[in-house]
């Protein structure tokens, strides 16, 4: 490791390449392992959803049940052959089994009315009791199993959920292979493994020509610089048609080398001048070989710090030296800034670039470099958008559903507080239908006594008759005893006459005239006081029987209102009695809705709790994308929807998904229930 760090250029370049590749396989690998998690999940939902919309299927079969629209027979009848029509992605089928774990659903016949407890896969698990007994227990259970495949000879590990179904002691459920979860990850694998793959490759061959194009052409010119250095100026110096700082080195050492051709060729009384200049030179030449390879060992141990930094009189070797300068500071510079950017990648800092103007080789590792930061900032910035656009759905679908729980709940105390309401209206019409049928009963009692009242009142009329007409024989009587008094009191008048007459003979005889004519009198007078009280009776008879008779008319027309109060009375008592019944009957309707609403409420719970559990998988999500910093361009942004785009097809995958949930929570938060009802009705 030590000779990776204080080694050459190309070692150093490639220990960088290496820790980046590493690094990025280490977090294409995290992301892998979050994506096998969430298609696991994905698939979990998924099918604890169709089995849901199963069994809420089998709540309105058992609610038309109650209502007493199909008998249960009929009922379990149409809802298997509901179930067994049942189809999901594709081929995907939905079961039913009893608690005594006979399969009365499946979608292979042979299995269908057979009892499958002892039914186990190759491992010896008894899968379809422990389901089973799972839901019957728990009300729900995901489990999984070895499936059998088509050719029967290979087995396929399945993940199942099955849900209770209490009423019926039914046992709901569908499954999924690990196959399908597999093919959906091994494409996921396969186009991420294609990006890292692509950009790893292309990381290692910018590293490699870097490394090659920058420690090639200097081992190559130190090589022919100790060439020159021993007096071999027929040496070709390679590098000098290079447009960089190397091709700048290639061309001092050139003229350095034709310089050195030029004093050879000098006359003897030249060459001992040149000879000092030489030894001057190439003391010089010593100390700039030394100086420069201090400066290579330095950049070959990984030091781009160190500078040639001696000064000499020759004009030619302070540039040669200025060159070797300017050659290490832009190798410097250059692998400082791609270390830079690379160490704020590994630091998932991928905001940092490579700005220095560079050329060459160093032009292309720059252009790459920045390409790799803009392309991971690219990846991250789409993350960052299907987070955000995952949240904001089921952010919103979350409200929706809170929502329509808060509804649900208000309509469950509404239906309670109206059943209580209907109940005591229940019982207020059945104590008013008790109360006239009381009535009812009185009033026959007060007709029956107003028939008897009235049979005494004709009874009274015809004695008042006899009355009237005694009273009218009895005057009559009077009269004739009136005649008689009055035919006496003449008898006695010419007896008393005839007595006076006879003298003293008629003496005796015309005191006795006199009495009989006193009492002739006497009778004629309590005759007419008889005959005027008979008079007075016979008109108070008279004024009686009028009384009575007008009685008895009253009377009669007092039946008839009886006899009508009564007809009313009980006809009041039956519509009451019919109004209690009806009353019932929606109570129990009532009593129906409020179970149903209880039931809305306890789904409406459990949608909550599984978006809610969506969104902490999305704010999870978040929190890893977050780990990155990218540029404000690409920021997570939410796109404004155009009026005059036209519709497009959901597209497939996570991006389909997102738009189908935004879709659903924007319309059911538009249209309430009526968006379900649809929804359902398109199901």
């Amino acid at each position: 490791m030590l000779k990776l760090v204080t080694g050459s250029i190309s070692r150093r370049m490639g220990f960088l390449l290496i820790m980046f590749v590493l690094g990025f396989v280490a977090l294409a690998s995290f992301q892998l392992s979050n994506t096998r998690h969430n298609l696991v999940e994905l698939k979990k939902a998924e099918i604890k959803s169709v089995v849901e919309s199963a069994v809420a299927m089998l709540d309105s079969f058992q609610a038309r049940v109650t209502s007493g629209e199909l008998t249960l027979e009929d009922a379990q009848k149409q809802a298997k052959a509901a179930l067994t029509a049942m189809r999901y992605s594709n081929d995907d089928y939905i079961f039913a089994v009893t608690y005594d774990y006979v399969m009365i659903v499946n979608a292979n016949p042979a299995v269908v009315d057979t009892n499958m407890r002892d039914r186990t896969d190759s491992s010896g698990k008894r899968f379809i009791e422990e389901y089973t007994d799972g839901a019957h227990t728990q009300g729900s259970i995901f489990t999984t199993f070895l499936f059998s495949g088509a050719d029967e000879q290979s087995e396929i590990e399945k993940l199942t959920y099955v849900q209770s179904f209490a009423p019926w002691s039914w046992a709901i459920g569908t499954g999924v292979l690990q196959t399908d979860i597999d093919a959906i990850y091994s494409e996921n694998v396969m186009a991420s493994g294609g990006v890292a793959l692509a950009i790893i490759i292309g990381l290692l061959i910018a590293g490699f020509l870097l490394a090659r194009s920058l420690t090639k052409p200097i081992n190559a010119l130190n090589g022919e610089m100790v060439e020159i250095s021993s007096g071999r100026f027929d040496v070709p110096v390679s590098g000098t048609d290079r447009a960089d700082e190397v091709g700048t080195m290639a061309r001092a050492v050139e003229v350095f080398r034709e310089n050195g051709l030029k004093v050879s060729q000098m006359t003897e009384a030249e060459a001992a001048r040149i000879v000092a200049d030489q030894r001057a030179r190439a003391q010089m030449m010593q100390q700039l070989q030394q100086a420069f390879g201090n400066v290579v060992d330095a950049a070959v141990a990984g030091d781009f710090s160190r500078r040639v930094d001696v000064e000499f009189p020759d004009a030619e070797l302070n540039q040669l030296a200025g060159s070797v300068n300017n050659l290490v500071e832009t190798v410097d510079g250059g692998l400082s800034e791609t270390s830079r950017v690379l160490a704020s990648l590994a630091k998932a800092d991928l905001t940092e670039k490579v700005s220095g103007s560079y050329s060459g080789a160093f032009g292309r590792l720059k252009d790459d470099t920045n390409a790799v930061a803009e392309k991971l900032t690219e990846i991250v910035g789409q993350l960052r958008e299907t987070s955000g656009a995952m949240k904001t759905a089921t952010g919103e679908i979350l409200s929706g559903a809170n929502d329509l729980s808060e509804r649900t709940t208000k309509q469950a105390a509404t239906i309670e507080e109206t059943s209580a309401a209907m109940e005591q209206l229940a019982t207020t019409v059945l104590q008013n239908a008790e109360r006239a049928r009381e009535a009812s009963t009185v009033a026959a009692d007060v007709t029956r006594t107003a028939e008897e009242g009235g049979a005494v009142m004709g009874e009274a009329n015809l004695a008042m008759e006899k009355i009237e007409t005694s009273s009218a024989r009895i005057s009559n009587i009077i009269g004739m005893i009136d005649d008689i008094a009055f035919q006496t009191n003449l008898l006695a008048l010419n007896a008393s006459v005839e007595a006076a007459r006879a003298g003293e003979a008629g003496k005796g005889f015309a005191v006795v005239a006199v009495e009989v004519r006193r009492l002739a009198q006497s009778a004629a007078e309590a005759s007419s006081e008889v005959k005027q009280l008979i008079e007075q009776s016979a008109n108070e008879v008279k004024g009686g029987s009028r009384l009575v008779a007008d009685a008895a008319s009253k009377l009669e027309a007092m039946l008839t209102s009886a006899r009508s109060s009564n007809a009313l009375m009980e006809s009041i008592a039956k519509e009451s009695r019919e109004q209690a019944s009806a009353i019932e009957e929606v109570n129990v309707a009532v009593r129906q809705m409020d179970e149903m609403t209880q039931h809305n409420a306890a789904l409406v719970e459990e949608t909550n709790a599984a978006i809610e559990q969506t969104e902490a998988q999305a704010r999870e999500l978040d929190r890893i994308v977050d780990i990155f910093t990218i540029a404000d361009s690409h920021a997570r942004r939410e796109p404004a929807p155009s009026a005059a785009a036209p519709a497009r097809q959901p597209a497939p995958g996570i991006k389909g998904l997102q738009q189908r949930v935004a879709t659903a929570a924007k319309t059911y938060l538009s249209h309430g229930n009526a968006a379900v009802s649809a929804d359902w009705d398109e199901f």
